[in-house]
């Protein structure tokens, strides 16, 4: 029997991997009112505005023209301004990856909103369902971030401060935006995060362009929790699942296995 080398082993499991990530589960916002976190397990994540260790997190939301609102600016496709948002967690944290191509990035400077700086806003509440009417109330908290802004707390009983990191990378149009919080910062001392819990959240993406700069529009997921006024009950749901995500490995000829994949890429 023909033996397969090592090497050719891996090369056939990448493109095994490159067609998996490729019909990862890709959903669009404006579609879906839940979205499926998984576990990280053993999958080292790290904060550094690199999503290369991102890629076996397979669910996707896609926020593009669906999820655009206009503030006085347009929509003029994917390149203007659209993105992809990851979540995992594991007992302790929260994990975020948030990609977004816009074709400008304008900030008004470290003393504007972070809105008005290409930023991001979030709202997150952990006991779900059960969100009190009207705002401020005593669960929901709400953050914004942005590169120049860095990250700020806008409202919330449970405050505290996240591991952020945030960059621009002008060749490819792409701002990236990578950060982990931990359970201490969304909800009371003590809590662990579990599959089966249900999260409410929303997040929207601010445009800001040089012919029109400030918050002229965004594109989001749950939009009007943040915007037109501050709506928790337009929250959308984060539901963790059992489901982990892990490197791969693998396996020799008997069965047995011989290497993670991170191992065969080293």
């Amino acid at each position: 029997m023909k033996r397969i080398s090592i090497l050719t082993l891996a090369m056939m499991l990448l493109s095994l991997f490159a067609i998996s990530y490729s019909v990862a589960d890709r959903v669009n916002a404006e579609d879906t009112n839940t979205y499926v976190v998984l576990n990280r397990s053993d999958a080292v994540i790290t904060i550094d505005a690199n999503l290369g260790d991102w890629a076996m997190a397979e669910n996707v939301l896609f926020m593009g023209e669906g999820a655009w609102e206009p503030l006085g600016g347009t929509w003029d496709g994917p390149a203007d301004l659209s993105a992809e948002l990851k979540v995992i967690y594991d007992a302790n944290n929260l994990y975020f990856a948030l990609l977004v191509m816009d074709d400008e990035y304008v900030a008004q400077g470290a003393a504007a909103n972070h809105w008005e700086n290409d930023g991001a806003q979030m709202a997150i509440d952990t006991t779900a369902g059960k969100i009190p009417a009207g705002w401020p109330n005593e669960t929901t908290h709400l953050y914004n971030f942005s590169i120049l802004g860095g990250w700020g707390k806008e409202t919330g009983p449970f405050l505290g401060d996240a591991e952020i990191k945030m960059a621009r990378d002008d060749s490819k149009k792409q701002t990236i935006f990578e950060w982990r919080m931990p359970v201490g910062i969304i909800a009371k001392a003590g809590t662990e995060l579990k599959a089966g819990m249900e999260i409410a959240f929303a997040i929207i993406t601010n445009d800001s362009d040089n012919n029109a700069p400030g918050q002229t529009g965004w594109i989001g997921w749950g939009n009007h929790t943040i915007v037109y006024g501050k709506n928790p009950e337009e929250m959308k749901t984060l539901v963790l699942s059992d489901k982990t995500i892990s490197e791969p490995s693998a396996v020799s000829s008997d069965g047995k296995v011989i290497a993670t994949w991170g191992e065969l890429k080293r």
